[in-house]
């Protein structure tokens, strides 16, 4: 997707950051990215960050998204295991996490 877009050179920028800063944080996911560079050529880009939000998400499950398919096709060709095995391939003790928690208080005998 190569799309025109207008980049403001970074002293620009930086003398109307904060107004900037303000007019996107009042406009939220409808304020227009701002592209910041250098000769012309785009480096960095302000948006708000409800935006970002977003975007970071969905970088996150498309990242994800190959580890969860192949982890997928691995179980169905692999056997289930049980809780104690897939405890024991993290490294995770079962009878110490499950042992109740002191409330501080000790039973005087």
């Amino acid at each position: 997707m190569t799309k025109f877009v207008r980049v403001e050179p970074i002293s620009a920028a930086r003398a109307q950051l904060s107004e900037t800063v303000a007019r996107i944080g009042e406009q939220g996911l409808q304020a227009e990215p701002v592209v910041i560079g250098r000769r012309y050529r785009p480096e960095a880009v302000l948006i708000s960050f409800e935006l970002y939000e977003k975007l970071a998400d969905l970088i996150d499950e498309i990242q994800l998204a190959p580890l969860i398919r192949e982890r997928l096709a691995n179980a169905t060709a692999s056997p289930d295991l049980t809780l104690e095995e897939v405890a024991n391939s993290l490294g995770i003790d079962i009878e110490e996490s499950s042992a109740p928690a002191s409330n501080g208080r000790e039973s005087a005998a």
